[in-house]
């Protein structure tokens, strides 16, 4: 749908690349010309009207546009300073190639010819930047595997991933249903349901090595699905960034109870057990009590020894 009005910098944009347009399609209509720069021709009249009164300073007669566009059809002359297209300047051109970054990575793997006109973009670009090829902003996660995850969150489909986990530093396969994707301090992460845990798991993005579709039965699809979430409340006892991190709070007041809510028991319990003494676990009961025997027999342990 062609746009009305158009903000300062668009609007200055469109002025800046409507010059050299003009000197290649000399006699255009002006309802043509509209619709090439998806403006109104109420507008296009507008932007002629601004540019006939541009020009070289002294902005007299001899310096500014000739533009004719009463009759419909428009026609430009004595514009030899903006005859040729907008150039970039060196931030914009780093912006635009690490922009081409971005979108290579979120690329699926099969769809070569995409990623083969990505590849000689960057590289007329680095070319004309005079920078490195190997310039790169995208993380370590694979374009691939959040567009397979995202796949299957949309399906209710299950999974199998080569994961790595950093705590024990192995590679392990796994089949899980993915339930949503979320970022927390800039990191992206799977919640899903683990089937060779029993349990539901979170998995940093990063660390999934691959992904590949799988089959999940339809009845343990619907559950999993289904299944609620653990409400639980913690107090935090001391400014903590490894608890604000592993608990995902931006706000983390003192001795304020804050709700939250998990898919896993036995993830609440690490947490609150990780996290020592700054934190409190307040409900619900039933993990709290859980949490006081495991404590117990850990203190028992230190007296034996």
């Amino acid at each position: 749908m062609s746009k009305s009005i158009s903000s300062p910098l668009l609007r200055t944009a469109r002025l800046l690349d409507l010059v050299p347009f003009l000197n290649t399609h000399q006699g255009i209509a002006l309802k043509e010309l509209a619709a090439h720069f998806d403006v109104t021709p109420t507008q296009m009249s507008a932007d002629l009207m601004t540019l006939w009164m541009c020009g070289l300073p002294g902005y007299t007669p001899l310096e500014l546009m000739d533009l004719e566009f009463e009759s419909g059809f428009v026609t430009i002359r004595n514009a030899p300073t903006l005859a040729k297209p907008r150039t970039i300047t060196f931030q914009e051109g780093v912006a635009l190639l690490l922009g081409l970054d971005l979108v290579a990575a979120s690329i699926p793997e099969e769809r070569a010819d995409l990623l083969k006109s990505v590849q000689s973009l960057r590289e007329r670009f680095t070319k004309l930047l005079g920078v490195p090829i190997k310039l790169s902003v995208v993380a370590a996660t694979s374009g691939a595997v959040s567009t397979t995850i995202t796949q299957a969150i949309h399906s209710n489909g299950g999974l199998e991933i080569r994961y790595h986990s950093l705590y024990k530093d192995q590679i392990s396969q796994r089949s899980v249903m993915p339930i949503d994707l979320y970022d927390s301090n800039g990191q992206q992460y799977m919640r899903a349901f683990c089937f060779t845990a029993n349990d539901y798991r979170e998995f940093r993005v990063d660390r999934i090595e691959s992904a590949t579709a799988a089959a999940v039965p339809a009845q343990l699809s619907a559950e999993v699905v289904n299944q609620e979430k653990i409400a639980f409340q913690i107090t935090a006892q001391t400014h903590s960034r490894d608890v604000a991190e592993r608990f995902a709070i931006s706000d983390m007041p003192l001795e304020t109870a804050i709700e939250l809510s998990s898919y896993s028991r036995q993830w609440i319990e690490r947490s609150v057990m990780a996290s020592g003494a700054a934190v409190i676990l307040n409900s619900p009961l039933e993990i709290r009590a859980e949490l006081v025997k495991k404590a117990q027999l850990v203190l028992n342990r230190y007296k034996e020894a």
